[in-house]
C-alpha cells in the first residue's frame, strides 16, 4: 500500500517543480490527482473539488459542503474549505469560494484535464496549463510497482477465467459475467477500495473486433474468426490489463499468418525495452515492420501506452511521442492488426522497464497452440442456455 508518508514525498516534489516553473498556486482539479496526493477516493459527480499547491505553504481543499467530513481525512492537506453546492446560492459555490482561496495569487498553473466550465471561468487570471502530477506519475516506487503488480496478476487472472469459459458460439453475456469472479476474488483477497477499484472483462468478437474499442451487444456469439480476450482491471487505484487474440475454431492461413507478424512485432518492441530507449523507437520498430510486411493499411493505433492511476496515461510508446523510457516505468506492448471481413489480431501485456531491460507483470501465455480452444465445455454451455434464457436472447 501507499504511505501517507509517500504522498508528503510527492507534495514536496510538485512544490518543487512550482518553485521550478516561478509559479505561486497550482490547482489540482483531477479526480486521480487528487488521489495520487491524498489517497482519499470519492466520486464528484458535478461537484468539483480543488486542491490549492503552493510553493511555501501547507495546502488547501475545497470541497461541496457535504464531503467535508470525509475529506478532512485526507494526509498532506491541513486546511479544508467548503463550498454550499452545484448550483450553489449566490455568494456560496465554488467559483466565489475558489476566487476567495486564490487572492493575491498572480501566477498559477492547471492541469491539462481541467473542465471547461472550470477553465472558462478562470481565463481572466491567464493560468498556464502544465501537466506537472503527471510528470511525477510517470516513474513509479517500489510501492506503487508492487500495487501495479497486483493489478497485473488479476488481469491475467480475468483472461484465465474467461477462456476457460469460452466455446464455440458463447455468447458475449456469459463472457462479461466472468468479471464477477474476478471482482469476488479481489474482495477475498483484500483490502478492496470500492471508488479505486474495477473489472472489465470480455471478449471482442470477429469480425466485429476490426474496430478496437467497438462495443459488442451481450447477445453477440463468438464463433469463426480471431477473437480479443480483454481485461482491464484497476485494484486500489493502480491499473492494469492484459489482452489476448484467440480462435474457437481452426485459424485460416491469413489469420494465422497476422498472428504471426503480430508476434513479432510484438517481440521486435520487447527487444528495445530499456531505460534510454525513446518510446517512438519502440513504436518505429514495430510498426515499420508490420508496414514491410504489408500490413500498413490495416493498423489503427500506437505500439502502447503508460499504466499507473489510469489505464491510458504516459509514456506514450508513439512515433509522435517525446517519452524516453526510465527505470520502474509501466507500459503496455500491444501492436494490432485489424483485416476488414476478418478481424483484429492483437495482445497487450502489462509491462515494467528494469535497471537492465523488462518484466512482463501479465504473463498468461502468447502462443497459437495455447489460444486455439477446442473444447466443447458441456458445463458452460449449459450455464449459458440458462443464462440467455433468462434475460431473453
Amino acid at each position: 500500500m501507499i504511505t501517507d508518508q509517500e504522498r508528503k514525498q510527492r507534495l514536496e516534489r510538485l512544490k518543487t517543480l512550482l518553485s521550478d516553473e516561478s509559479l505561486d498556486a497550482f490547482l489540482v482539479t483531477s479526480t486521480d490527482s487528487i488521489y495520487y496526493l491524498t489517497g482519499v477516493s470519492y466520486m464528484p459527480l458535478e461537484r468539483p473539488f480543488f486542491i490549492i499547491v503552493r510553493p511555501d505553504a501547507p495546502p488547501e481543499l475545497l470541497v461541496p459542503s457535504l464531503e467535508v467530513e470525509h475529506l478532512r481525512a485526507a494526509p498532506n492537506v491541513d486546511q479544508v474549505y467548503s463550498y454550499w453546492d452545484y448550483p450553489s446560492r449566490e455568494g456560496e459555490g465554488w467559483p466565489e469560494k475558489l476566487s476567495i482561496r486564490l487572492k493575491g495569487v498572480s501566477a498559477f498553473g492547471v492541469e491539462p484535464s481541467l473542465p471547461q466550465e472550470i477553465a472558462d471561468w478562470l481565463s481572466d487570471y491567464h493560468p498556464r496549463t502544465l501537466g506537472l502530477i503527471e510528470r511525477l506519475r510517470l516513474v513509479k516506487s517500489q510501492a506503487e510497482v508492487d500495487m501495479l503488480r497486483q493489478a497485473a496478476h488479476y488481469a491475467d487472472l480475468a483472461v484465465d477465467i474467461l477462456l476457460k469459459h469460452a466455446y464455440y458460439g458463447v455468447s458475449e453475456l456469459e463472457l462479461f459475467s466472468q468479471g464477477r469472479a474476478v471482482q469476488t476474488q479481489m474482495l477475498k483477497e483484500g483490502p478492496y477500495e470500492a471508488l479505486a477499484s474495477s473489472v472489465l472483462v470480455w471478449a471482442a468478437p470477429a469480425p466485429d473486433n476490426v474496430q478496437p474499442h467497438g462495443v459488442p451487444n451481450v447477445a453477440d456469439r463468438l464463433r469463426d474468426g480471431p477473437h480479443t480476450a480483454m481485461s482491464l482491471i484497476r485494484r486500489n487505484g493502480y491499473a492494469a490489463e492484459c489482452e489476448r487474440t484467440f480462435f474457437l475454431s481452426t485459424p485460416s492461413e491469413q489469420e494465422r499468418k497476422a498472428f504471426a507478424a503480430m508476434r513479432e512485432a510484438r517481440r521486435r518492441a520487447f527487444e528495445l525495452i530499456r531505460p534510454g530507449t525513446p518510446c517512438a523507437v519502440i513504436d518505429q520498430a514495430a510498426y515499420g515492420f508490420l508496414c514491410d510486411e504489408g500490413y500498413g493499411e490495416y493498423l489503427l493505433h500506437r505500439t502502447g501506452h503508460g499504466f499507473g492511476l489510469g489505464s491510458h496515461e504516459g509514456p506514450w510508446v508513439a512515433e509522435g511521442s517525446s517519452d524516453v523510457l526510465a527505470e520502474n516505468m509501466l507500459i503496455s506492448v500491444e501492436p494490432g492488426i485489424y483485416l476488414p471481413g476478418v478481424g483484429g489480431v492483437r495482445h497487450s501485456d502489462t509491462v515494467l522497464v528494469t535497471a537492465d531491460g523488462y518484466e512482463r507483470l501479465t504473463v498468461f501465455p502468447t502462443e497459437l497452440e495455447n489460444l486455439s480452444l477446442r473444447a466443447y465445455r458441456p458445463i458452460a454451455r449449459l450455464w449459458g442456455g440458462v443464462m440467455r434464457r433468462a434475460v431473453g436472447i
